[in-house]
């Protein structure tokens, strides 16, 4: 049985190598060669620098040719394994397909978690350092972590009602410095207490206001004043330089828990978060999606006048297709509230599965 499953799995791999290697081709060469060309004649980037950014933008796309590549091995492969009567001969020898496609099954699964695994570590870091890399050619400085007009409003989570408002006019993330400062403190929705600063600083893993006046609004509606060189917030004012730089960051250039983390503090301050929800799901979904068409692709591939790499090769595109129309409708009702953000991620698995599982049913008989 050993021989057999390694057998299987040779059969496997060398189709899948091919499609990483042949999707990856199509993507770069309709997308990123194109846009690196175009920044080499626009901005007379140096050829070294060019193929710096052409290897740091290959983890993202390998990462999404991982599912495709996945479906194309499967139907390739059973494709001549059914095409030479092979399926038949090891039926024959008393194994049954379910036994058949379980090694597929498995490889499938894994390569869905080292797909997680990648978009996780390897593709966010490749594009931070792709992005900073274009923006400094086409401003010239290093990219900026300033963001203007800051305004923080968290809601308490025991009591619903609003916790404080942060406001500034700029926060520096170079300085790690916050410019034009008001803070005003809620209880029970009520305000109580009103800052303003020249600036606040990071020092010591808490912000330090400089330069202030705290007002504190009493129940008889007078408004004591006191002025401050220093004032610390400690535990106050909860969002660290790293929380306040991550919006300038796009979701893909996010790890899984620093886009978690982020959902959680734009909830917290009343966004509407239905697209991010659907973002972090689907980087599990897409990823799932190596697994799932191995259930489709195997009994797929069985199918009469399938054998031909051709023949698989359009097969695997219009499965694709389906599959990211799916994805596509999914995404839109999550986003839009129609239907809850997880199911909008992974509403196109959900029907791929009933299918392959029904397939996997139809060929085992």
């Amino acid at each position: 049985m050993k021989i057999i499953y390694r057998y299987l799995l040779v059969e496997l791999i060398q189709p899948f190598l091919f499609g990483v290697f042949a999707f990856t081709s199509i993507f770069v060469g309709t997308d990123v060669l194109i846009s690196l060309a175009k920044m080499m004649s626009q901005y007379g980037v140096p050829l070294l620098t060019i193929v710096k950014l052409f290897f740091l933008s290959l983890p993202q796309v390998i990462v999404l040719t991982f599912p495709m590549s996945m479906l194309l091995a499967t139907l390739l492969s059973f494709g001549r394994l059914s095409g030479d009567s092979e399926v038949i001969a090891l039926k024959a020898g008393g194994i049954s397909f379910i036994k058949i496609v379980t090694p597929v099954l498995i490889v499938g699964l894994l390569i869905s978690g080292l797909t997680i695994f990648f978009d996780n570590s390897l593709v966010p870091a490749s594009l931070n350092t792709y992005e900073e890399i274009v923006w400094k050619l086409k401003h010239g400085t290093v990219r900026p972590k300033t963001q203007k007009n800051l305004v923080i409003s968290p809601v308490d989570s025991q009591t619903g009602k609003l916790d404080y408002i942060l406001t500034a006019d700029k926060y520096d993330g170079n300085t790690q410095m916050l410019e034009g400062v008001t803070w005003q403190d809620y209880e029970d929705g009520k305000l109580v207490t009103s800052i303003q600063a020249k600036k606040a600083e990071w020092l010591e893993e808490e912000w330090v206001f400089i330069d202030g006046t705290i007002y504190t609004i009493t129940d008889n509606g007078q408004v004591p004043q006191t002025t401050f060189k220093r004032f610390n917030m400690k535990s106050n004012l909860d969002r660290t330089p790293t929380q306040i730089t991550r919006n300038q960051k796009e979701p893909e250039e996010m790890t899984l828990s620093e886009l978690s983390e982020h959902i959680e503090l734009m909830e917290e301050e009343g966004r509407d978060v239905k697209e991010l929800k659907v973002v972090y799901h689907q980087r599990y979904a897409v990823p799932f999606a190596c697994f799932i068409f191995a259930l489709v692709g195997a009994p797929l591939g069985l199918q009469p006048n399938r054998s031909g790499s051709s023949i698989g090769l359009g097969l695997s595109i219009i499965v694709i297709f389906i599959y990211y129309t799916l994805m596509t409708i999914g995404s839109s009702m999550g986003e839009g509230g129609s239907i809850a953000p997880w199911l909008g991620a992974w509403i196109q698995n959900i029907i791929f599965t009933i299918v392959g599982v029904g397939l996997m049913y139809k060929a085992s008989r």
